[in-house]
């Protein structure tokens, strides 16, 4: 009798400690039980970046010779002993990918293989969380530049649309106007995306569109890199 007295009372502690440790959790106790990705109102945003690319044109001493990639991460205007590298050496007209946390920006860098003394051409570029940018054409110059036009290179990002800077009207079943998009992930700082709109595309048939895109909706936007800071285009909204 007195063992199974004994035995309840030891549950009932246990009980209490569980609830006691749910009760703190808050205050520095992390208690996961799964099913939450972190974010921070974009529970879809990706955990990592993504680039790919193709280096189409090269200064003639390296045609035909292949290369490594490097994208290491910048942050307050230095390089960070934090680089991803490409698994194979990549050759002309052939795609690469690197993937990791890479934002807020990188430093693009190009080696030719065997030789990662310096880099034949490099460029920086801005980076959203989540995002996925995509260059098609780049080329290395005399300069050892990485060049490539902002217009062509796409990128795919999710976020929330802002109540600030909100503009939108539409016609001829397209959008226009600029809307700022927020994106949070990684449980890092908030970062703000102006999204220019210009005969966007909604990919919805509702109607009227721009209420499709009102403040807290979450959205992914696909479109184009521009030449001003946290600036993108977009060719196309998808409501999430």
């Amino acid at each position: 009798m007195y063992a199974k007295t004994r035995a309840s009372a030891v549950k009932i502690y246990l009980f209490f400690l569980f609830i006691s440790l749910l009760a703190v959790s808050g205050c520095g106790l992390d208690v996961d039980f799964g099913g939450n990705d972190g974010g921070d109102g974009n529970s879809d945003v990706a955990s990592e970046e993504t680039i790919e690319g193709t280096i189409e044109n090269v200064p003639s001493e390296y045609e035909g010779k292949s290369f490594v990639v490097k994208a290491c991460v910048v942050k307050g205007g230095t390089i960070e002993e934090v680089c991803r590298v490409t698994e194979e050496d990549v050759s002309e007209n052939k795609e690469f990918s690197l993937k990791g946390n890479l934002d807020p920006e990188v430093e693009l860098q190009i080696f030719e293989s065997e030789n990662e003394d310096s880099p034949i051409g490099s460029r920086r570029i801005e980076i959203f969380p989540g995002a996925m940018i995509v260059i098609e054409d780049i080329t290395i110059d005399a300069d050892g530049k990485v060049v490539y036009d902002p217009g062509e290179a796409n990128i795919t990002f999710r976020g929330e649309v802002s109540d600030r800077n909100h503009n939108c009207t539409e016609g001829g079943g397209n959008l226009d106007g600029r809307i700022d998009v927020t994106i949070s992930s990684e449980g890092s700082e908030t970062v703000t995306i102006t999204v220019r709109l210009d005969r966007t595309e909604i990919f919805r048939e509702d109607d009227p569109m721009c209420d499709q895109i009102a403040s807290g909706r979450n959205i992914e936007v696909d479109g184009k890199l521009t030449n001003e800071s946290k600036t993108v285009e977009a060719d196309l909204i998808e409501i999430l």
